[in-house]
């Protein structure tokens, strides 16, 4: 994009914020010439000769205003747009998760998956939250085989649910950052389906990774989050009949995430 380009966006934001009513615009000083003409910014020099006003960052320019062509002087209390809020309340919350498995015995690749779930801060420094992840799709490479002695199934492709409780601390809840960065650790409870076999691996285990949010309106809130998960997996429903795994199969998880949420 050139130089010539960017100036004519920049000019017609400018104009845009300027033609925005006055009720939607925030609070500024004002100064009303005789001649009619209206100055809204920030008054920075207020003297008995002269007073100059700026209103950074919408207009690069500052304004000496001569006293004796000045009528009336309105002076606004200022609003900085508030930080993230850090209270108590209710969380509903929604997350794309791009997953990376390893594993000596069951080894799946890259996935994606879906979170949704509900969320309560129960304390400006610590939330509770739960939910399901569901992934649609997994596959190996190297095919897992079970049997029991007289069937033998090879199992490649996978769907997974998982039920999930984890908290999150924010030890910058104090801070008045706009973006707040938390860590979290919990556990979950996981389901293993190979697809067109009715069987199943049942399992669970920790998880424990860091993010941030940062509210983009008073309830909404966009997320990013990095967690580690250790699942194994120590049952299987195997032709109707479950049985217990060994040994049991040990999978390590990356999952790099996207979402938001709505805070009450």
């Amino acid at each position: 994009m050139d130089s010539r380009t960017l100036r004519t966006l920049a000019f017609l934001i400018l104009a845009f914020a300027a033609s925005l009513p006055a009720g939607r615009q925030a609070f500024a000083d004002q100064v009303i010439m005789k001649d009619g003409t209206v100055y809204k910014g920030k008054i920075m020099i207020d003297t008995d000769k002269a007073i100059l006003i700026g209103n950074p960052p919408f207009d690069p320019n500052s304004y000496l205003l001569q006293s004796e062509d000045i009528e009336k002087v309105i002076y606004e209390e200022y609003h900085p747009n508030p930080p993230a809020e850090r209270k108590r309340g209710l969380t509903v919350e929604s997350r794309l998760n791009g997953n990376v498995v390893s594993s000596d015995q069951l080894s799946e690749g890259t996935s994606p998956s879906l979170y949704m779930g509900l969320g309560f801060r129960v304390h400006p420094l610590v939330e509770l939250d739960g939910g399901l992840d569901w992934t649609p799709s997994m596959h190996s490479s190297d095919a897992f085989s079970v049997s029991d002695g007289t069937t033998t199934r090879r199992y490649e492709d996978f769907w997974q649910y998982s039920a999930v409780f984890s908290a999150r601390i924010y030890p910058f809840y104090e801070k008045k950052w706009k973006t707040e960065p938390y860590l979290t650790a919990g556990y979950s409870w996981n389901h293993q389906i190979p697809k067109g076999s009715g069987d199943s691996f049942t399992g669970s285990g920790w998880q424990a990774g860091f993010g941030a949010i940062r509210p983009i309106t008073t309830h909404l809130f966009l997320e990013s989050r990095f967690v580690f998960q250790k699942i194994s997996y120590d049952t299987i429903d195997f032709l109707g009949r479950s049985g217990s795994i060994q040994p049991t199969i040990d999978q390590n998880v990356y999952s790099f995430s996207v979402g938001a949420s709505y805070r009450l």
